[in-house]
């Protein structure tokens, strides 16, 4: 999926891991058995309409329901950090990761969603911003300074001694108190999902639903058509690119915090051939409808992951007393 930050892969959907400063919250667990996505041999589905739009992101998708939410995410994000800091508190260490923090957002961003779709959308701030983030990308290859934790405090935090091995099973005395199942980390993990081993944020299906659709959507025929007339109008302004996803990720954006002044031309140009061609108002109808159909094929596992979700949700707001 698309980001207005700067991205090499421009057709995946921007990630949010959720971590602990200088140690991983919860890995992504691999599709399996009833968790990986359902694929049957069904036509491509059919639009109840197709609005006329510059941008879509005021508008929900079907699979928003069963993902976290900006809020929601930075609510579960704050409580795994606070209860992580608080176990650590128990062993005798002052361990104080970054807070978490709301991402930038521009004026681009989705209302609803914590990933943008279909690529900038704002003709206004493509033409001063091009493909940068709003106000420049200043941060741009900066890396945030990881913690630095004493063979103790890793034990603690992981339940390894090992200092090699990711989690452990804990058990070990420090301080006079027992380092439990994956350390701390474990301990904030069972706390939020209820299982020491399970997935704090979104469900492993919803998001392979949620970059399985946008790719079916991009290769769908009736996006590809308009995709043809947005390339053709490019043209005209002497850009060539086969579609917004090549014009995105074009590799000379990616170097300087501001955009260069052919940047802002390609950028203008698309926006004008993205109104032109109604590109958002087609991708956005194809998109919201394979997600109807994913959901529908996977029906029963989704019902079951939007309970988790608010159960999730719920035991954050719950450790932050909120």
């Amino acid at each position: 999926m698309f980001s207005r930050p700067r991205r090499s892969a421009p057709v995946l959907l921007l990630a949010l891991p959720l971590l602990l400063a200088g140690c991983a919250g919860t890995d992504p667990a691999p599709p399996r058995g009833a968790d990986a996505p359902t694929r049957v041999a069904a036509p491509p589905p059919v639009p109840t309409a197709v609005p006329v739009l510059d941008s879509a992101n005021d508008r929900p998708l079907p699979l928003d329901g069963y993902l976290l939410s900006p809020a929601q995410l930075l609510t579960v994000q704050k409580a795994q950090t606070k209860l992580a800091t608080a176990c650590m508190a128990r062993f005798g260490f002052d361990y104080a990761p970054p807070q978490p923090a709301p991402p930038a957002r521009d004026a681009d961003a989705p209302t609803t969603r914590v990933d943008g779709r279909y690529g900038p959308q704002n003709a206004a701030t493509m033409a001063k911003w091009g493909y940068h983030p709003e106000g420049g990308d200043p941060g741009a290859g900066v890396q945030p300074p990881r913690l630095q934790l004493s063979p103790e405090m890793t034990t603690a935090l992981r339940g390894a001694s090992d200092p090699k091995q990711k989690y452990g099973p804990g058990g070990q005395l420090i301080n006079g108190r027992t380092v439990p199942e994956r350390g701390c980390v474990g301990e904030s993990v069972r706390k939020l999902t209820g299982s020491v081993d399970g997935r704090v944020g979104d469900a492993q299906l919803a998001e392979d639903l949620k970059f399985r659709t946008l790719v079916d959507s991009q290769k769908d025929a009736r996006t590809a058509a308009v995709f043809a007339q947005w390339s053709g109008c490019m043209k005209e302004s002497g850009f060539d690119y086969p579609d917004p996803v090549a014009a995105l990720g074009d590799k000379a954006w990616q170097d300087g915090s501001a955009p260069s002044p052919r940047e802002l031309q390609v950028a203008t140009a698309d926006a004008a051939c993205r109104h032109r061609s109604n590109l958002v108002g087609v991708w956005h109808s194809v998109d919201f409808a394979y997600q109807e159909q994913a959901i529908a094929e996977n029906a029963a596992a989704m019902a079951e992951i939007r309970t988790a979700l608010h159960a999730q949700v719920d035991a954050a707001a719950a450790a932050l007393g909120s």
